[in-house]
Formats: C-alpha cells, sequence, structure tokens
C-alpha cells in the first residue's frame, strides 16, 4: 500500500509507521511535532521515512500533500488523546480532535489516489456499563475526549456516504505499551518505581481493557488493507480482559523488583471515571483476522524498558 498517516511520529502512529515501513509499504508522515519526534519513526529502517510538519486542521497544507504523495489509504491517528488535558481545554479537544478529523477527510475527499480513510476512535465513545463492549453496544460518552471522537465517526461515516470512499473506525481500548508521549497510568508507575518506592497516584479501583500497541498497530494496519479492498469497516481493537489499578501496580512492582508506597494524590483522582471498560473484539478477529497477541505481563515487561519516548518527560 502507498499511505499517508497521520500524527505518525506519535505515540501509535509510530508504532504503525514502523510496521508499515517494515512490511514494505511504502509511507508518507504528517505530524505537527507537538508530542511525536521523527525519531520515534527512524529505529532499523535503511532510510528515514518522509515527515512532514503539517496541521491536520490545514486542509490545504494536507491537499498538498496529498497529491504528491498519492497516498491510495490515510490512516489519522492525530489527536488530543490524555483525558486529563482535554478536560482542561475542551476547545482545544474540539479544535484538534474535530477540526482536526474534517481537515483530514477534507483533503482525502479531493485526492483522486485516495481509496479510503481510517480513523482512529476510542472505546470511551459507548456508554458505561459492567459488560463487554462490543461495536452494537450502546453509545453514549461521558467526558469531552469521548464525544471529539464521536464526533469525528460521524463525520467519517458523512464522508464516506459523500464520496463513496470506504472508512475504517477502530475503537481503540486502553493502549499501552513502549514509547509513551503521555502521563497515563502505566507510564507513570513505571517512572515513579524507577525514582523510589513511593507511588502518588489517582483513581485505582476501576477496571480497564489493556491492549499493547504494537497489537493496536497490527489492527490498523489490517484495517487499512481492508479499506484499500474497497470495504467499510467499524471494529473494537480491545485484549478482551481487565485489570484494576493495583494489579497493574503488583505487576510492574514484581518485575522491577520494587517495593511500593503507596499515596493517593487527590490532584491526579479523576472527577469522573467509568468503573469498568472491556471489549469484545470478535469482529476484529472475524472479519480482519486480527486479536490481541501481547499479553499484559508480556508487554509491561517490554514497557518497562522505555516507558516514555525519547525527549518526554513526567512523573
Amino acid at each position: 500500500m502507498n499511505v499517508l498517516v497521520t500524527g505518525g511520529c506519535g505515540y501509535v502512529g509510530s508504532h504503525v509507521s514502523l510496521g508499515l515501513a517494515r512490511a514494505g509499504h511504502r509511507v508518507t508522515v504528517v505530524d505537527n511535532l507537538s508530542l511525536g519526534s521523527p525519531e520515534n519513526i527512524r529505529d532499523g529502517l535503511p532510510e528515514p521515512l518522509p515527515v512532514l510538519q503539517v496541521d491536520v486542521r490545514d486542509s490545504d497544507a494536507l491537499a498538498s500533500v496529498m497529491e504528491q504523495a498519492e497516498p491510495q489509504v490515510v490512516i489519522h491517528l492525530a489527536a488530543l488523546h490524555f483525558i486529563p488535558a482535554c478536560n482542561r481545554d475542551p476547545q482545544r479537544a474540539i479544535r484538534v480532535n474535530v477540526d482536526g478529523t474534517q481537515g483530514v477527510l477534507k483533503a482525502a475527499a479531493e485526492a483522486p489516489s485516495v481509496v479510503g480513510v481510517v480513523v482512529a476512535s476510542t472505546a470511551a465513545v459507548y456508554a458505561p456499563s459492567s459488560d463487554a463492549h462490543c461495536e452494537a453496544s450502546e453509545i453514549g460518552p461521558t467526558d469531552i475526549y469521548g464525544l471529539t471522537k464521536l464526533w469525528s465517526e460521524q463525520l467519517a461515516e458523512l464522508f464516506a456516504r459523500s464520496t463513496g470512499k470506504s472508512v475504517g473506525v477502530a475503537r481503540l481500548f486502553n493502549v499501552f505499551g513502549p514509547g509513551e508521549t503521555n502521563p497515563h497510568l502505566i507510564p507513570t508507575i513505571v517512572r515513579q518505581l524507577q525514582q523510589g518506592p513511593e507511588l502518588r497516584l489517582g483513581n485505582l479501583s476501576t477496571k480497564r481493557d489493556y491492549i499493547y500497541v504494537e497489537d493496536v498497530a497490527r489492527g490498523l494496519i489490517a484495517l487499512a488493507q481492508n479499506v484499500l479492498a474497497g470495504k467499510s469497516l467499524t471494529c473494537n481493537l480491545g485484549s478482551g480482559r481487565q485489570y484494576d489499578g493495583r494489579e497493574i501496580i503488583d505487576t510492574l512492582a514484581r518485575l522491577m523488583e520494587r517495593d511500593v508506597e503507596l499515596t493517593t494524590d487527590a490532584g491526579r483522582v479523576r472527577a469522573s471515571d467509568r468503573p469498568s471498560l472491556l471489549s469484545d473484539s470478535t469482529r476484529a478477529f472475524e472479519t480482519l483476522g486480527w486479536q490481541a497477541q501481547i499479553n499484559l505481563e508480556q508487554g509491561l515487561e517490554r514497557t518497562v524498558e522505555r516507558p516514555v519516548a525519547d525527549g518526554v518527560t513526567f512523573v
């Protein structure tokens, strides 16, 4: 495939870009470099991937890139996805996640080479439930991040209807693994344990479906191939298992051979946090032949070696 990846230097994007390149696909990366870095996509490649510093809200600039690169599929990953950051500045979340998606879709609609677009969405579009979510589960986001992703899905649906081009929507559950760029729970625990036994954390009773980042990258690439074949699909990408924060702490403490002194940090407690999140990814398995391959402990063992991307600092 000839693929353009927005946000291709970021956390998930870097794994997708590298996965595509290593499989022999032609890759062009678009990133505003606010969090990602070209250094994230140079590992083991004979030649650097082309990286263009473009804001996805600039549809004219994107149209120019697509005219030159002639991608068949666009994988749209550029987004503001750290929920506390979205809650602190909802207007920015809307501008980046919704206006940015519209900018990508507008440019893709006008590009003759583009067969279709893959849009990264989130399990946060679902209404809270103790049951596993399948794609037919009730929709009902509870925060601004989930709303922006739902609106992005709806824009993608409108794009497909109006252009006849294919759309793949991947609803990602809690992605983890090496090279994080945001202070999510797992990299925060690793960084704090690297400094000593004290952990200062917020909510730990909530249960989450953790999916390893390279499994997510494989799923997105499979979805892109499905789009290239002219097929539209919305599917979950999750592990089908859930863990609470204390289980994550116990596993990391054992892997890192650390004692733990746990303190609740009121500043890290989220005011609104769904108690449970679990995936049913049967559709992805039946349609794409995709399923999670790396379990939690295997993924955490790899994560402790490089919890955050180079140049990223947080505790």
